[in-house]
């Protein structure tokens, strides 16, 4: 990734040409995502070139819980019933579709999945969460080693052991 670089969503980014192939994530990045930022509702970082703001993919990271119940058997051994379980929600993952095929998806994944993993390092965090919009996506989630909850194909996680041994 010679050219390219992941950095936090600023003023000066060019977000208007952003097209994925997906209207909701398009239009999010291009409308919503620095409002969640400025209401402390998510992080985003963006795929740009080094020479270039024009937004070629994004991600937002965020916090959430998991419910004991939601979680598969063996992956809720020693937890809590009662209480909510700390994770990570990666809310939105997108690439521009003039790049799609370049594995730049799993480069925002990685990077996102590096992040999450530093920042167990200070707070806890037991898993990663995603949501998968589309058949495709649940694929790419499951590809880097996401488990479905148990009641909720579409919601996938990836418990912090198991990011720890990421090569990230």
């Amino acid at each position: 990734m010679p050219d390219w670089k992941i950095e936090p969503l600023a003023a000066h980014h060019v977000r208007t040409e952003f097209d994925c192939g997906e209207p909701s994530l398009s239009d999010w990045i291009r409308q919503q995502a620095s409002q969640f930022v400025a209401r402390d509702l998510a992080k985003v970082y963006v795929l740009v070139r080094e020479d270039n703001p024009r937004v070629w993919g994004y991600y937002a990271v965020s916090t959430c819980q998991i419910r004991f119940d939601e979680l598969p058997t063996g992956h809720s051994k020693g937890l809590p019933r009662k209480l909510g379980i700390p994770a990570a929600l990666i809310g939105k993952l997108a690439v521009d579709k003039g790049l799609h095929g370049q594995k730049l998806g799993g480069v925002l994944l990685s990077d996102a999945l590096r992040r999450v993993r530093d920042l167990s390092e200070t707070i806890g965090i037991r898993a990663v969460v995603v949501d998968a919009i589309d058949q495709r996506a649940r694929e790419f989630y499951l590809h880097h080693e996401f488990i479905a909850f148990a009641d909720f194909p579409d919601r996938l996680f990836l418990p912090l052991s198991i990011v720890r041994k990421l090569p990230i």
